[in-house]
């Protein structure tokens, strides 16, 4: 079952960004973080009466989910989503996706793990992978090399939520409440960034958007429901290199469906596939 919700995970993920590009062409990132983060939140909510029994509410387990939810979604994807605005699809999703490296690196620091020779080498095809990313030059539009920072910071951000979210469900083993709190703690999150950077001045949602943008919502809670349910089932070490693999089905729905937004050169690819193999290595170490 863990592989089956963990590539669910990584199908509606694909579908969600190729969505969201579509999304921010007429909106910004702040708009877009805060409409998937706020739908996510709305329909796990909904579910929480009918599938969470009323005294798992007060588990004190619960805040390893709120932290979860402050660091991804939360930062996270609103990061993941200025990258997609800055640098493209192509080149923010799979430094996204390396956040199982950093995820391998906090659990050498705080939890004793070895840090193994297959470590090392996906570590190094990981960065070979954002260095190629990073010096492509698009035929679509200008980007700023220093503005790959934040899908870094993404990634860093997931890493530590998804180490905070597997804590959490070895106490609590209930993905649905694991879900909506986490969604619910990231949609605030969201509202609040949204306020400090501007509020309405700064949220955009033209028609030409909206449809995009609730539509990569709802893509986006199938896949967080997925990914919570992968982990009560599995391992980290087995559901995270799958739901990792999503940029290789997000660089192929690209190529289909944004050929008018973004060109893919050789170079993409092969940086984007360096990506995802390293990302694999590490987090396949057993």
């Amino acid at each position: 079952m863990a592989h089956y919700f963990s590539l669910l995970a990584a199908l509606f993920f694909s579908i969600a960004h190729i969505l969201i590009r579509r999304g921010l062409v007429h909106s910004n990132a702040m708009t877009g973080s805060f409409i998937s983060l706020t739908i996510s939140a709305v329909v796990l909510l909904l579910l929480v009466p009918f599938f969470v029994p009323y005294a798992s509410l007060w588990n004190p387990a619960i805040g390893y989910f709120i932290a979860a939810g402050i660091f991804a979604p939360g930062i996270g994807r609103t990061l993941g989503y200025v990258g997609i605005e800055r640098i493209g699809v192509a080149r923010s999703v799979p430094i996204v996706n390396s956040s199982p490296i950093f995820a391998s690196i906090f659990a050498v620091l705080y939890l004793g793990e070895l840090w193994v020779l297959q470590n090392i080498a996906g570590t190094c095809l990981v960065i070979l992978g954002v260095i190629m990313l990073s010096m492509t030059k698009p035929a679509d539009k200008p980007w700023r090399k220093m503005d790959i920072i934040y899908p870094i910071l993404g990634a860093i951000a997931f890493g530590v939520s998804a180490n905070l979210r597997k804590a959490g469900l070895d106490v609590v083993n209930i993905p649905i409440l694991a879900a909506a709190t986490t969604a619910s703690t990231a949609a605030l999150f969201s509202l609040g960034l949204l306020h400090f950077q501007g509020g309405r001045e700064v949220f955009k949602l033209p028609r030409q958007s909206a449809g995009w943008l609730i539509a990569a919502g709802i893509i986006n809670t199938a896949a967080m429901l997925s990914v919570f349910y992968a982990l009560s089932f599995g391992k980290v070490v087995i559901v995270e290199p799958l739901v990792s693999s999503n940029p290789v089905l997000t660089l192929l729905l690209t190529a289909i469906f944004l050929r008018d937004l973004e060109a893919l050169s050789l170079r993409v690819i092969i940086g984007a596939a360096l990506t995802v193999a390293g990302t694999i290595l590490v987090v396949t170490v057993r």
